[in-house]
């Protein structure tokens, strides 16, 4: 097939979304299907065939919009079999939404109804409900790919899309690079790294947007504990400092480790007794996956999509509320447990059935069933 895909920075050194749009170009290649590629920047990959979109260059909701109708415009022109998007453009095929939609977004981000009000008049956020509206409302496209039930939902309740246009989807991960082979070795790497006592139990964060992702409920959650065998670390791109001033108030300044960005997570997730992301909203974060991948159980919120994946006592567990308290009970029931290796044995058997080869399965019987349609 000839398919398109739409990412407006596919480039080596971008995020989630440049990574996974990476990642499926190369195995749709592999495949045998001719891969297009329209975006504003990219980076070489032999075999794929790239459109430049061009953008308006002022300021960010200008570039949105602008990009959205150009990529649009310019896949128009070419006969493709399937147009992919990850980004929200005023026409595709397929929409993935792995980010979630714009009115959960604003909800989670921004609980006071004030502050929501004034920040979704801004021009970013009313581009963004525009390009949705389009999409989900207006024949924007034929079909949605979620990375979770949780967003499936969502879309449907906001935007009363049918549950038959949308396909969950469920990330993959490397299994190659996340596994749990060597704990030990990543555990004693780890802790000399960083002059970590043998003894001392691992509770490991990783993400940006510290503030949506709960850092603060964690540091709560660990001077609830008031277990001083507990060492927090810290990877991710944010500012520091202010947290630094609410560890010492809290007293615990002395029990967390803040990495900044690191090259090797996967060590760090087999090193940590236990991951935590107490996020406020995520649509799917692969760092449970990955983690569960490694061998280390999660805790998490019900308003992350990869909380459908932990089973509570088994795996990890899911809060029900974003109170430090109950945060701080299921940590302590966990570090109390005697058969924690159980639970790592679980969690890397849970990981195992998100593969690759899996997910692309379901995504190219999807591509099929469009071209078939589009075909009339």
């Amino acid at each position: 097939m000839k398919i398109g895909l739409v990412c407006r920075r596919f480039v080596f050194n971008g995020g989630g979304l440049e990574k996974y749009t990476i990642d499926l170009s190369r195995s749709l290649m592999e495949l045998r299907h001719e891969v297009h590629v329209f975006a504003a920047e990219w980076n070489d990959i032999p075999g794929v065939v790239f459109h430049r979109v061009p953008m308006i260059p002022f300021s960010s909701p200008v570039k949105n919009l602008s990009f959205g109708m150009m990529a649009a415009k310019i896949s128009g022109q070419v006969a493709l079999d399937v147009l992919q998007s990850m980004e929200r453009i005023w026409q595709q095929d397929i929409f993935r939404a792995s980010d979630g939609i714009n009115p959960v977004q604003m909800l989670q981000k921004y609980p006071n109804p004030w502050v929501r009000r004034f920040k979704s008049a801004g021009p970013r956020r009313r581009i963004l409900a525009l390009l949705e509206n389009r999409i989900f409302l207006k024949g924007g496209c034929r079909f949605v790919v979620t990375n979770s039930r949780l967003v499936r939902n969502q879309i449907t309740a906001y935007y009363n899309v049918p549950p038959e246009k949308i396909h969950v989807i469920y990330n993959s991960v490397d299994r190659n690079r996340f596994s749990p082979e060597n704990r030990a070795d990543s555990r004693r790497k780890i802790r000399n790294r960083h002059g970590i006592d043998p003894q001392k139990r691992i509770v490991f964060f990783a993400g940006n947007n510290f503030r949506l992702k709960g850092l603060q409920m964690l540091f709560e959650a660990v001077a609830v504990l008031g277990q001083k065998d507990v060492c927090v670390m810290v990877a991710g791109g944010d500012p520091v400092k202010v947290y630094e001033k609410r560890l010492e108030k809290l007293g615990i300044r002395d029990q967390v480790i803040f990495l900044g960005r690191v090259s090797d997570p996967e060590h760090y997730y087999r090193a940590a007794d236990i991951f935590v992301l107490p996020t406020r909203y995520d649509a799917f974060a692969n760092v449970c996956l990955e983690a569960l991948a490694c061998g280390t159980p999660v805790i998490t919120t019900q308003s992350n999509g990869a909380a459908e994946i932990i089973k509570d006592d088994m795996t990890g567990y899911v809060l029900k509320t974003w109170e430090a308290r109950e945060l701080a009970y299921r940590l302590k029931v966990f570090m109390t447990r005697d058969d924690r290796k159980w639970m790592s044995e679980q969690a890397a058997s849970a990981a195992a059935r998100f593969t690759s080869e899996r997910s692309m399965d379901r995504l190219i019987q999807l591509y099929h069933h469009v071209r078939e349609a589009k075909r009339g």
